[in-house]
């Protein structure tokens, strides 16, 4: 969400375009308080007195309001690995739990069975192991004494080495069953709360569905999309100063810690994560806002009055003096800032542009500049 902010002066658009409008139609038709007659005595054309104003940079920083919710810097939603029915969520919303703790336990009868059936399988690979292995001492030495053939050797070896293969495979099963059985039980990895749960008990849940999600108890962060003309002015390292409107504008401080690089697609937002100073009153979900002060475009500023529209035509101008003589300069109006607007056109910084006589006057007109 972007909006601007008039306490600098800078109003929205539409509101100085009817300003400006406003303020055109005056220059139409308005008489100076300087201009007794176009004409002199013998009836030629006289100077027109005027007053006039330079053209100026526009060096006034813009402000721009950007919004975003606080959330715990540490958070997490937890899913079961395998499917099953939810037997037990001991948790709810809000609910407090340490590292550890038990979040949810699924029902799969089968699984605490095939465990105990690969443990099982286990020793029992162990022991034949253990077995061979005193075999094929005992064969060795025969062999060494001559009483045992090399043929007996070779076979007591084969049966060794087999039945140590099947243990090492029996074992990464048995690892595999605890591991699904382990899965029926969600604990809380870190400490925090409970801030939304996804499955009552009794449901089924379809493994990888977040069950629950938990915020840490560690420090917030908040993240607020950046626009792509404000990234000049935001950079990991910065301090910011966040705004909670509904807390009477209450203001926060921060850090700017994480910066996108790429936006999600073509015009949307760059994600900025703000963490936030430890505040015991602080908590997730809260608004806030941000205030980014942008540079300003290049762009040149008059006085609103400078600019006319002779004839009420759409062609607004403006009337530069140079040598006392007024030339009329096409300009296309900008934004509004305070008693001055944006324009672009055929004009330079110090240039001089007629703010007071602008009725009745044409390009090419000698002038008179009054002095203020």
């Amino acid at each position: 969400m972007l909006i601007k902010n008039n306490k600098r002066g800078v109003w929205p658009v539409r509101a100085g375009a009817l300003l400006l409008t406003a303020l055109l139609g005056l220059n139409v038709t308005a008489c100076s308080e300087t201009d007794a007659s176009d004409k002199n005595a013998q009836g030629a054309i006289a100077e027109k007195a005027v007053r006039v104003a330079s053209v100026e940079a526009n060096e006034r920083a813009r402000i721009f309001s950007l919004t975003g919710i606080t959330r715990a810097a540490s958070r997490a939603q937890l899913a079961f690995q395998v499917s099953g029915q939810l037997a037990e969520r001991p948790v709810r919303i809000g609910s407090t739990v340490e590292k550890n703790d038990l979040i949810a336990r699924l029902s799969q009868p089968e699984l605490g069975p095939a465990a105990t059936a690969a443990k099982a399988d286990v020793r029992q690979l162990s022991t034949q192991l253990a077995q061979a292995q005193r075999d094929l001492a005992r064969v060795e030495k025969l062999v060494a004494q001559d009483a045992a053939t090399r043929q007996e050797l070779e076979n007591t070896q084969a049966r060794r080495n087999t039945l140590s293969a099947q243990l090492a495979s029996a074992r990464a099963q048995s690892e595999r069953a605890q591991n699904s059985a382990d899965e029926q039980r969600l604990t809380a990895p870190i400490a925090g709360t409970i801030e939304q749960v996804f499955f009552e008990p009794g449901e089924f849940v379809p493994a990888g569905q977040p069950v629950v999600a938990l915020s840490g108890e560690q420090s917030l962060e908040v993240e607020i999309g950046v626009p792509e003309n404000l990234l000049a002015a935001v950079a990991p390292g910065n301090r910011a100063v966040l705004t909670l409107p509904f807390f009477d504008n209450r203001e926060i401080e921060g850090t700017v810690s994480q910066l996108a690089r790429a936006a999600q697609g073509a015009g949307q937002l760059f994600a900025a994560v703000i963490t936030v100073e430890p505040d015991e009153e602080l908590r997730a979900g809260l608004s806030v806002k941000w205030g980014i002060e942008a540079k300003p475009p290049s762009s040149l500023m008059v006085p609103a009055t400078a600019v006319a529209s002779p004839g009420g035509t759409d062609a607004p101008r403006v009337y530069r003096v140079r040598d006392s003589v007024a030339t009329a300069v096409p300009v296309v109006p900008g934004e509004i800032v305070g008693e001055n607007v944006l324009v672009t056109g055929d004009l330079e910084i110090g240039d001089s542009v007629v703010t007071v006589g602008l009725n009745n006057l044409s390009s090419g007109r000698k002038v008179r500049v009054l002095d203020d």
